[in-house]
């Protein structure tokens, strides 16, 4: 009854523990799940030559349609990164589509915001829709708080911060790096992800012309470089390099545009977006050094991609350029030809749709232009319009200051709310783990309790057949011991003769050995083999002159390492005295052969020339033989599972089917040496 209370206990125990099974078990699952992904996202950023395979065996072995269009969105930010980007906007389209059909949970959320950012980050890469990016990036935020990945959140609100850059608003895009950086603190991330955080302040206070302050982020982003995904590191050499170029320092501006060069390069991307971008920028640093052939090469191979991608804001800079060489080489009808295809071809393009940096240095080759035409007047008006747009950027620092003030006390006040919150969850977990952990104490103790009483059980077993294998090993070698003793003296008997001082001397050590092995369970081959030389020594009187012994140990043998039950081999030696070469005629040969097989086991053949092994005598006592198998019987069972010790015995027979001889066979296991 008692074991009964005790298993009906365990039973209610682990029913209980188990009544929250099923959803640990889809949270494993999801965590498998986003961890695969993450690892996807990686390959991505890093752009591996083996992602876009990766991205297919995804989509092949999804189980559900959730789980495939997780993976089919990945394939468009594959085309995102691409010399293509176009080709991502089917598969961007399709997610959206089929998100919007779905109910609303975590998971969706997650593919939501997915989807979003990627269709903006394209629209930013290429300068288009400056108003739609916002939009896009503002949806990817709100789904990111909604969904079961929200470390992903920070990422998303940086580039909304990107975002507000590109459309002149530094203020706004300060606002979303320092709640970027919030988030990051408030979700317990690793400081690592405020690496590009703070690359993007950088950026914003470089184009504020608040240079001391963007340089002490960008140092402060250059310790983290090794850690950076690819793309991430060329957006830093890119972003470091206008740093230099806006100060006007054009050697060490060249210098990270260089090194971003050489790292594309080395990781087979030059036939992407970063590269073009980085060839186009190089093009008008080499302008501003003098070397205009290398400016012209360098724009040559930029300009293509960026006219067959649309993007009207690059295409813009490449005329920027080729106004600033044509100034540099005196062509003034040409810088006319240009600006006049300009108005052809863009009529509708305002100011406003330019960031104004890039319409600095626009206005900075024009006013060359306007000079070198002699037209001094639109010369200062372009550098009066430039200074008012100066005077635009200083009021925006002072409104982002305040808007910073303002940022970090909302902040603080979050924080606060944030920090209370998580107090309260963190005693309701505390809470929930005690409980837990009481239950899961009690099923352990519970379990060990009837472990420890199997265990015991077993070691008791065990150790009553250890005694039993032992009584049966005395019984045997006692019983060894006068049988051996009996047929040796009787033998001396029968020989007793001229040489019988020496006979009795070897007899003498002979027994001092036997009696000296019979007290031991198991003896080296090398011992043993000595005994059966002693043994035959002094019974090889009994066969005559015409009686030859030879003992054959195969070289790789290791005699002193290998054990096995004491007078094993002088059992088969005795055996084949008795009952094979004793009153046989004419030559008697008594061969002893120790080899090594291919499986590391050890082979003992005893061989004689005798009459054989006769079957059909059963009336003959056969004590030796007997002593060896019941032997080999209990030590099998006592070393089961680690290899078995056999004996055989068989006649030897010529061509003709005569009877040469009885071979005995001892085979040892490697595994039970």
């Amino acid at each position: 009854m008692k074991h009964i209370g005790w298993s009906l206990l365990a039973i209610f125990l682990l029913l209980a523990s188990c009544s929250g099974g099923r959803r640990h078990v889809l949270q494993n699952a999801r965590k498998g799940q986003l961890a695969s992904l993450s690892s996807l996202d990686d390959s991505l950023k890093k752009q591996s030559p083996h992602v876009r395979r990766l991205i297919g065996q995804g989509m092949a072995s999804a189980e559900d349609s959730l789980t495939y269009y997780e993976y089919y969105v990945r394939m468009g930010q594959y085309f995102c990164l691409s010399s293509t980007p176009d080709s991502m906007v089917e598969y961007i389209d399709r997610t959206i589509d089929f998100a919007s059909r779905q109910p609303k949970s975590p998971r969706l959320c997650s593919l939501l915001a997915y989807a979003y950012n990627c269709q903006a980050a394209n629209y930013h890469n290429f300068h288009k829709n400056l108003d739609g990016q916002v939009k896009l990036y503002r949806m990817a935020c709100e789904y990111s708080l909604q969904s079961d990945i929200k470390e992903q959140t920070p990422k998303i609100c940086a580039n909304l911060g990107d975002a507000y850059v590109s459309k002149n608003q530094l203020p706004e895009a300060a606002v979303w790096y320092r709640r970027a950086l919030f988030l990051v603190d408030s979700l317990q991330l690793p400081r690592k992800e405020n690496i590009t955080l703070y690359m993007g302040l950088a950026t914003i206070y470089q184009q504020l012309n608040d240079f001391a302050t963007s340089l002490k982020y960008f140092q402060q982003t250059e310790r983290y470089f090794d850690e950076m995904p690819l793309n991430m590191q060329a957006y830093y050499l890119n972003n470091y390099g206008n740093y230099y170029y806006y100060k006007k320092d054009y050697a060490n501006s060249l210098k990270k545009f260089l090194l971003m060069k050489q790292l594309l390069e080395h990781h087979h991307k030059t036939d992407t977006f970063d590269m073009y971008l980085c060839k186009l920028n190089m093009a008008d640093v080499y302008l501003n050094l003098d070397s205009i052939a290398l400016s012209e090469k360098y724009l040559s191979e930029a300009e293509p991609f960026m006219t067959a991608n649309h993007d009207l804001v690059a295409v813009y800079y490449c005329n920027t350029i080729h106004i600033g060489q044509e100034v540099k080489k005196g062509n003034m009808a040409a810088v006319s030809v240009i600006l006049n295809k300009e108005k052809t071809e863009f009529p509708d393009r305002k100011d406003s749709d330019i960031a104004f940096n890039l319409r600095q240095i626009r206005n900075h080759y024009l006013r060359e232009y306007y000079k070198a035409k002699g037209d001094f007047r639109s010369a200062y008006l372009n550098l009066k319009a430039d200074q008012a747009m100066i005077d635009s950027l200083e009021h925006n620092r002072v409104n982002m200051r305040a808007s910073e003030v303002m940022e970090r006390f909302t902040q603080d006040t979050l924080r606060l709310h944030h920090s209370l919150e998580m107090e309260h969850k963190t005693a309701e977990v505390r809470k929930a783990n005690l409980i837990a952990l009481a239950a899961a104490a009690i099923v352990l103790l519970v379990g060990l309790a009837f472990v420890l009483k199997w265990l015991q059980s077993r070691r008791r077993l065990e150790e009553d057949k250890l005694r039993i294998m032992q009584l049966k090993l005395a019984s045997a070698r006692n019983r060894i011991s006068p049988h051996f003793v009996f047929n040796v003296l009787n033998n001396k008997i029968v020989n007793a003769g001229q040489q019988e001082a020496n006979e009795l001397l070897a007899l003498t050590k002979l027994i001092r050995a036997n009696l000296d092995m019979s007290c031991r369970l198991e003896v080296s081959l090398n011992e043993e083999l000595e005994f059966v030389n002693q043994y035959v020594e002094v019974e090889k009187y009994l066969l005559g002159d015409d009686f030859s012994y030879h003992l054959e140990v195969a070289r790789d043998v290791p005699l002193g390492q290998i054990f096995l039950p004491s007078m094993f081999v002088q059992i088969l030696v005795e055996n084949a005295f008795v009952h094979g070469l004793k009153g046989w005629d004419g030559s008697k040969l008594l061969q002893v052969k120790v080899d090594q097989l291919l499986d590391g086991s050890i082979q003992i053949a005893v061989i004689d020339n005798g009459p054989g092994f006769d079957i059909r005598s059963v009336g003959k006592k056969r004590t030796g033989l007997n002593i060896i198998t019941q032997t080999i019987t209990i030590f099998n069972e006592h070393n089961r599972g680690r290899g078995k010790m056999t004996f055989s015995l068989r006649n030897l027979t010529d061509a003709d089917g005569k009877v040469t001889g009885c071979e005995s066979r001892l085979s040892i296991n490697k595994k039970t040496i």
